[in-house]
């Protein structure tokens, strides 16, 4: 399986699993949590002032009492007060008579329906057993809602309400079920607001019924008219994507805007002029009430004032939606599909950068669609899906690249010197394994009469002595950044320019070492010659040309060397050294370019041109010596090389 798809059944699997923990929705819900409060700390929005809770705070029970021993002759009376509201929410559920004053019920009921914008409330009681009685309540107030055909909405079960009492609920303009959603964390972000029962029956949340009522769209019980009208640009499949903007009306600092209040107690004072065209509503804010709605701005609101907040999402704030569907599926597919590729196709740093460059584009973009369009994202996928993607392609291209490292350490470290190695495991495209051809020069080296040496010395001895030798002659090849390509018997066969630049002088590189292996060994014959051992004589050939350099050899079995005429021309001079009896031969190409950089430091004997088998062109040849040496060579010497240049010429003839 290629590497990309092992990483994107890894991205499948770990993204399936963050998301089966809750990490994937938690993230969005983080995220969407943060970015409202830093709405609202840089750009508030005031609450509309056409929207008044009239609470039943601590001031109210002081003066009348607890609620449960009120008459509800009370709340006839400020219906009087209100009677010029636009509408009136009564979030207070009157599932029971009132037992306290019989005659309350009666006129609580004339009272709502003379004010003729009354909304009541009724609740849902799970695993709730129905008498007969509250079966048959159930079945009337289910036959106030308007029956609707195959709408994709959630569903409710009719028999688990528990409507208000039937006078109160005949009265009432219109009705809708007071329970609200949380999220999984207790949060209230995205209320269901719309429901369908199993028999097609059209439910609307209380503050929807109304904000029905506000608009006009009223009674409901007629079914002409039902809330899908204003449903219809605000909700998602019953659902209302909140805005969050309001905190506690009676607490003074914190995110959010207070939520307008009026104390129950206050309202039964205050002229009817003072509600005059404004939607109220009336519930509990006292201490100790359990009735706390959390939301991302403040996790004490109680329950009226998260639905003064539905209602002004619903009327008056301009819509907040969900990213569409196609730019959400953009940033998820960019957010995967950039690593899987930049890891499968760069180096790890290259790719990383790239990657991280793939998330300020897709965080910008989903900013830009919050801040602009208010569109909510859900930043848990993408987000989620960057980081599976870039840690297990960065892991598992990590692990190949380390593993590729380790080849090359390995391959590379017996020829090159550590440091070259590890230049070539930060650059390995410089190794050219795969084969290329590169300007090189080659040396080639070879111990004198080594057949006879093992034949006449123990084989330990001979293993002492080619150790020591061929340790020496690697630190001189290794020493001037040379590739030691083998060793094959005695001879050694060197590389000056695999991993060097294209503007290295490899010529004078090679000459340099050739020239250093030669005052290796006089140092170790030196001390040979000391311990009564026998000594080493060795001649040095060098050429400077184009060759095939890589992995040369079989699937099974590869090594890294060169070929080519370069290769059997450098071999050539190295044999041509017994001949001339000089311990250094180089080619006119290598002269010229070494002594570009060597200058006068060395010298460089014209031997003449040599015709060498396999090659049409003759080849001029030059013997080497450093310079500070030669002012001190016996004339006899030069006679002797040029007697022995003038007999290989005779013999070539």
């Amino acid at each position: 399986m290629p590497p990309w798809q092992r990483g994107l059944v890894g991205v499948f699997l770990a993204m399936a699993l963050l998301n089966w923990w809750g990490v994937t929705a938690g993230l969005t819900r983080w995220l969407n949590d943060a970015h409202w409060r830093w709405q609202a700390l840089v750009r508030p929005t005031p609450f509309p002032q056409d929207i008044l809770v009239v609470a039943i705070d601590d001031k109210t029970l002081q003066k009348f009492g607890r609620l449960r021993y009120w008459s509800r002759r009370r709340y006839a009376e400020l219906l009087r007060r209100l009677q010029q509201a636009k509408a009136v929410g009564i979030d207070i559920l009157f599932a029971e008579p009132d037992e306290w004053d019989p005659q309350g019920d009666a006129e609580f009921a004339h009272a709502i329906r003379r004010h003729g914008r009354v909304v009541l409330p009724f609740h849902q009681w799970q695993g709730r057993t129905l008498s007969a009685r509250e079966q048959a309540v159930t079945r009337h107030l289910m036959a106030k809602f308007p029956k609707v055909d195959n709408l994709p909405l959630p569903l409710a079960y009719s028999a688990t309400f528990q409507p208000p009492i039937p006078s109160l609920m005949d009265a009432a303009c219109a009705l809708g079920y007071a329970d609200v959603n949380a999220d999984p964390d207790g949060i209230y972000r995205s209320p269901v607001l719309l429901r369908v029962t199993e028999e097609g029956r059209l439910l609307p949340h209380f503050t929807l019924a109304i904000a029905c009522v506000a608009q006009g769209i009223y009674p409901l019980s007629s079914r002409a008219l039902h809330p899908l009208s204003l449903a219809a640009e605000r909700l998602d499949k019953g659902v209302l994507w909140l805005r969050p903007i309001a905190r506690r009306g009676d607490q003074y600092v914190g995110l959010g805007s207070p939520v307008p209040t009026v104390s129950f107690a206050d309202a039964l004072t205050m002229p009817p002029e003072k509600f005059a065209g404004k939607i109220i509503l009336v519930g509990e804010t006292a201490t100790g009430t359990t009735d706390i709605r959390p939301t991302p701005l403040d996790n004490g609101l109680r329950g009226v004032e998260l639905n003064a907040e539905i209602l002004a999402n619903l009327l008056f704030l301009p819509p907040a939606r969900p990213l569409p569907l196609t730019l959400q599926w953009l940033f998820v597919l960019l957010a995967l599909g950039a690593p899987l590729v930049l890891y499968t196709r760069f180096p790890v740093k290259t790719a990383t950068v790239g990657a991280l460059a793939t998330l300020f584009i897709v965080i910008a973009g989903m900013e830009v669609a919050f801040w602009w369009k208010q569109w909510l994202p859900a930043w848990g996928v993408p987000l989620v899906g960057w980081l599976s993607a870039t840690l297990l392609m960065g892991l598992q291209r990590l692990a190949e690249e380390e593993a590729q490292k380790r080849q090359i350490r390995q391959m590379f470290a017996l020829y090159v010197a550590p440091e070259v190695v590890e230049e070539i495991v930060r650059n390995p495209e410089i190794a050219h394994q795969e084969g290329t051809r590169r300007r090189v020069a080659v040396l080639f080296s070879d111990v004198r009469g080594f057949t006879s040496y093992a034949e006449q010395n123990p084989p330990e001895l001979v293993v002492r002595q080619m150790r020591e030798y061929l340790t020496e002659m690697t630190d001189a090849v290794q020493r001037h950044r040379g590739v030691l390509d083998k060793f094959i018997g005695d001879a050694v066969m060197a590389l000056f320019g695999p991993f060097l630049s294209d503007d290295a002088n490899v010529s004078a590189l090679a000459v340099l070492t050739a020239l250093e292996m030669l005052e290796r060994l006089k140092r170790l014959n030196e001390g040979w010659q000391a311990e009564g051992l026998p000594t080493f004589r060795i001649g040095i050939g060098i050429h400077v040309g184009e060759a095939i350099v890589g992995n040369i050899g079989t699937p099974q079995r590869v090594q890294y060397t060169a070929l080519g005429d370069t290769v059997n021309l450098a071999s050539r001079l190295q044999t041509m050294t017994k001949d001339f009896k000089v311990p250094l031969l180089v080619s006119d190409e290598v002269r010229q370019e070494a002594m570009a950089a060597l200058g006068e430091r060395v010298v460089f004997d014209d031997l003449g041109t040599v015709n060498v088998r396999g090659r049409e062109q003759p080849v001029r040849v030059f013997a080497v010596r450093r310079l500070e040496t030669h002012q001190e060579v016996k004339l006899e010497t030069h006679q002797e090389v040029k007697s022995d240049v003038a007999a290989v010429h005779q013999e070539q003839a």
